[in-house]
């Protein structure tokens, strides 16, 4: 299964390497195939500074951790992504969250689902009746029956 990994799945991971989404993105890459668009990477390099102070990693050790889960990820250029998936993920997120269009066009141009604890953005999708959406508890459902 293709699965678009949302910013705030790498940011609880970075918090919490053993909690139950730093395990997920580890060892489900035997059963997973673990996306994100290139944007992911400016996201956490623009918020490492709150991320440094809040996971209370030194410098080397936060890197050492983003590049360990970065490394589960396949990253995509924006660039690769067809107008039209941007096109149609406007209405999506265009009243949830903007920054959240590249990881909805992603999932779309590569028939995936979306991993996001974000639980506006899932609620959102669902009320648009948008269907890819994927919580952290599904994702975890279906690697332990894996």
């Amino acid at each position: 299964m293709i699965i678009v990994v949302d910013s705030n799945v790498i940011v609880s991971a970075i918090l919490n390497k053993n909690s139950k989404i730093g395990q997920l993105l580890i060892f489900g890459r035997r059963y997973f195939e673990f996306h994100a668009p290139n944007f992911l990477k400016s996201e956490i390099k623009k918020h490492k500074a709150k991320l440094l102070a809040m996971s209370k990693l030194s410098e080397d050790e936060f890197d050492q951790l983003r590049d360990e889960l970065f490394e589960c990820l396949t990253f995509i250029s924006e660039e690769q992504i067809p107008y039209e998936f941007w096109h149609n993920a406007i209405p999506i997120v265009r009243d949830i969250d903007m920054d959240d269009i590249a990881f909805v066009a992603l999932t779309d141009y590569m028939e995936a689902k979306l991993w996001t604890g974000d639980k506006r953005l899932l609620e959102g999708m669902e009320q648009r009746a948008y269907t890819k959406g994927i919580s952290t508890e599904n994702l975890h459902q279906l690697w332990i029956n894996a």
